[in-house]
């Protein structure tokens, strides 16, 4: 017989898929009522059924255990007919950000949860997020926006590393980055430059002197990031990857609450430090580990500004605690 309660990791699991799905049903909403891109319509329209679905398991999940639910997101926080922020091809590269960051955190939500129709729950949530991602490539492939493609000669044998300059040192000559720090930096520099994106149509439509404040130091903090990671590519003779600064629209009207926008743009600086740290973890060039050492230090910190301001202005719901000693 399955247990009622919950154990704090479940709780923790379903409050955030609980509020990230309401916002990502409302979002879509509003992304399918302005989008005129047919295959992204059709795309839009699956992750909405998707998001409706999983805020509708979570929420139950949390109410037969007698949790208390936290504030979801609804029609008070999106303008769904509103005029658009963003092109089609941002709302594309956006959704598949999302998808890619939904894949690691339900995988982690599935391996912190016990009950057996909770871990059933987040192996369904993992397959629609590589529905999503896996539509939104299609799409991208066939606008070619995954151009540049990338490649490198391929060694006619595999060899040993023999020497520890291979670690790189700090004084010495560097060898060529490999093939997976050559993923690291690309992975990072899309994302980055997604999230960079984001907040820069965030501060042009907030009516916070706060946020927009905190939005353009994030546009900063992001660019000299994506400046770095260009540098190592072209000094090891790979090509410049797109920007997509066009992609954000003039609108000076936010079709998005306040609220929704800085829980979305916490959530993709939490998720820029975990990859940023992830990488630090893989890299083995020395000075790539230290760049990307800075860059998740400079992450966390900024993250902490985005914190208090959810706090600030009333954005956080707080999650049940252990008992007070």
């Amino acid at each position: 017989m399955e247990r009622s309660k919950l154990e704090p990791a479940e709780i923790s699991n379903l409050w955030q898929s609980y509020v990230s799905d309401t916002m990502g049903i409302w979002v879509s909403r509003h992304f399918i009522a302005t989008t005129k891109d047919k295959d992204i319509y059709k795309m839009l329209q699956l992750a909405e059924k998707f998001a409706t679905e999983e805020a509708e398991q979570s929420k139950s999940f949390l109410i037969e255990a007698g949790e208390p639910l936290p504030q979801p997101f609804d029609e008070k926080d999106v303008n769904v007919n509103g005029e658009p922020l963003f092109t089609d091809n941002y709302v594309l590269l956006l959704k598949y950000s999302l998808a890619q960051a939904a894949t690691t955190v339900f995988s982690l939500s599935l391996n912190t949860s016990t009950r057996p129709d909770i871990r059933r729950f987040y192996q369904k949530c993992i397959q629609n997020a590589s529905e999503i991602l896996n539509r939104c490539m299609d799409i991208m492939v066939n606008k070619r926006f995954v151009l540049p493609e990338i490649h490198i000669p391929t060694p006619n044998t595999i060899e040993k590393v023999n020497s520890q300059e291979y670690l790189g040192g700090w004084f010495t000559s560097k060898r060529p980055i490999n093939a997976q720090e050559i993923g690291q930096i690309v992975y990072n520099f899309r994302a980055t430059e997604i999230h960079k994106e984001f907040i820069r149509g965030a501060a042009q439509v907030t009516k916070s002197s706060d946020l927009k404040k905190h939005y353009q130091e994030g546009v900063e903090i992001f660019q000299k990031h994506l400046n770095e990671f260009q540098s190592i590519l072209s000094q090891n003779g790979l090509p410049n990857l797109p920007s997509w600064d066009s992609e954000i629209l003039e609108t000076v009207t936010s079709p998005f609450s306040d609220r929704l926008i800085h829980y979305k743009h916490s959530a993709l600086t939490s998720q820029a430090a975990a990859r940023y740290g992830a990488a630090l973890s893989s890299v083995m060039r020395k000075d790539i580990g230290v760049h990307f050492m800075r860059f998740m230090s400079e992450t966390l910190v900024y993250g902490e500004d985005a914190a208090n301001l959810m706090i600030k202005n009333n954005f956080l719901d707080q999650l049940p605690m252990a008992k007070e000693k």
